[in-house]
């Protein structure tokens, strides 16, 4: 038992060391890359953008299906949602489980701002150091807001604006709960979601949020159904 006890610490301590170094070599690079253009100048940037649709003016139906879908503990984490990680790893291997990444929206929000998409684990840590200043310096729905108005919703559509007007001809804050909920599932996989050529894809995804809405509380079981069979008209598709 001795011999068993003191492996045991050792394993812990190895894991200790290696779990600070790479937080601290993350948090090396977050710094320099924070010298060349901090997370706030990225933040004013994009607010200054002509098209950009403040939190306000944005469909209440399409925030609640992101939260759903993308990281219904959104309002309770601090940039970091290590039980999401937890989830999305036991949706990997259970049927249970909507399958799901660990990254919660304010990560994707900085991994998109900066263009870090090659997902190295370095990365990973720099995203959740960047994670951690965002919501410092901004509220959750700023948060929200600068993600919808960034995010890739497939055939060249980036932000809310260019997705709502091109796709359906209305306004952010217009979009119906049908709208909403097949906007919200395409960010996940842009190019096998988007409503040009892979309509059923993103049908197949819509259902998967409303399942989620419903799981969080924002509609009701009963309107699943209804709301996925509605006729959603696509501009141009």
């Amino acid at each position: 038992m001795k011999a068993l006890k003191k492996i045991f610490i050792i394993l812990v301590l190895i894991v200790c060391i290696v779990v600070t170094g790479y937080m601290l070599l993350s948090y090396q690079k977050f710094k320099n890359i924070q010298e060349q253009k901090s997370i706030q100048q990225c933040v004013i940037e994009v607010q200054n953008q002509a098209n950009y649709v403040s939190y306000e003016y944005i469909s209440q139906d399409l925030i609640h299906a992101t939260v759903a879908i993308e990281d219904r503990r959104f309002y309770n984490h601090g940039g970091v949602d290590f039980i999401g990680v937890g989830r999305a790893l036991v949706s990997q291997f259970s049927d249970s489980f909507i399958r799901s990444g660990g990254s919660t929206i304010t990560q994707q929000t900085v991994k998109n701002l900066y263009g870090l998409f090659d997902g190295n684990f370095l990365d990973k840590g720099c995203q959740m150091w960047m994670a951690w200043e965002l919501e410092s310096i901004c509220t959750k729905e700023e948060i929200l807001a600068i993600y919808l108005n960034i995010i890739n919703y497939g055939d060249y559509n980036f932000g809310i604006y260019e997705a709502s007007t091109n796709y359906f001809g209305v306004y952010p804050s217009e979009l119906s709960l049908a709208q909403a909920t097949l906007l919200a599932g395409i960010p996940n996989l842009p190019g096998y979601y988007q409503l040009s050529n892979h309509y059923e894809n993103a049908k197949q995804r819509q259902y998967n949020v409303l399942v989620c809405m419903e799981q969080c509380g924002y509609i009701e079981e009963n309107q699943i159904d209804s709301i996925y069979n509605e006729s959603v008209y696509v501009n141009n598709y």
